[in-house]
C-alpha cells in the first residue's frame, strides 16, 4: 500500500519594512545623537571675577588658575559618564584660553605659567590620554573686547584667523 504524506505549508504574510526616510545621518551625526551626556565647561576670567557676564575689559592678570588640573576634569567627566567635554575657548568677553597671536586678551597676558599656559591644549592632551572622552571647542562669535566687532569685514577676518589658529593647535 502506498502512503502519501501531506505537508501543509502555511503562508504568513510578511510585511516589507519601510524604506528609510532620507537623508540618513552620517556616522558622526549618529554618534552625536547616541551620546548620553555632554559636559560644557565654562571657564575663564569670569571664574575669577565671580560674574556671569564679562565686559571684555577684564584685566588678564586676574586669570591665574594655579591649581588647574585638566586630567582631573577628564577623570571626573569619565566617572560621571560623559563622552564629550566642550570647552568655551573664548566667550563673549573675548578672553582666549589659548595664547592667541591675534589679541592681548588671552592667557598669554596672564601670570598663569608666566604667560605660557594653554588651557585648550591641556584639556586636549588630558582627553587624548583617556579613552572614551572627546573634546569640543566653543569660540564665541561675539567679542566685547575687540574693537573690530560690528565691522563685518574686519571682524570676520579676525574671527576666521582665530578659528584657524584654534583648530590648527
Amino acid at each position: 500500500m502506498l502512503q502519501v504524506s501531506k505537508f501543509v505549508i502555511s503562508r504568513r504574510e510578511v510585511t516589507t519594512p519601510p524604506l528609510p526616510i532620507l537623508p540618513l545621518p552620517s556616522s558622526s551625526q549618529l554618534k552625536w545623537q547616541e551620546r548620553e551626556l555632554i559636559m560644557f565647561l565654562h571657564f575663564g576670567v569670569n571664574t575669577f571675577t565671580d560674574s556671569e557676564w564679562g565686559t571684555g575689559h577684564e584685566n588678564p592678570a586676574i586669570f591665574n588658575p594655579v591649581g588647574l588640573n585638566a586630567s582631573q576634569w577628564v577623570d571626573v567627566a569619565a566617572e560621571a559618564g560623559f563622552s564629550l567635554m566642550i570647552l568655551t575657548a573664548k566667550h563673549h568677553d573675548g578672553f582666549c584660553l589659548w595664547p592667541s597671536k591675534y589679541t592681548d586678551h588671552s592667557v598669554a597676558s596672564s601670570p598663569w605659567k608666566n604667560g605660557r599656559g594653554d588651557v585648550v591644549q591641556e584639556l586636549v592632551i588630558a582627553a587624548r590620554a583617556h579613552e572614551g572622552i572627546d573634546v569640543g571647542l566653543y569660540l564665541s562669535p561675539w567679542d566685547r573686547h575687540d574693537k573690530r566687532y560690528g565691522h563685518d569685514l574686519q571682524y570676520n577676518e579676525y574671527y576666521l584667523a582665530q578659528l584657524q589658529e584654534l583648530l590648527n593647535k
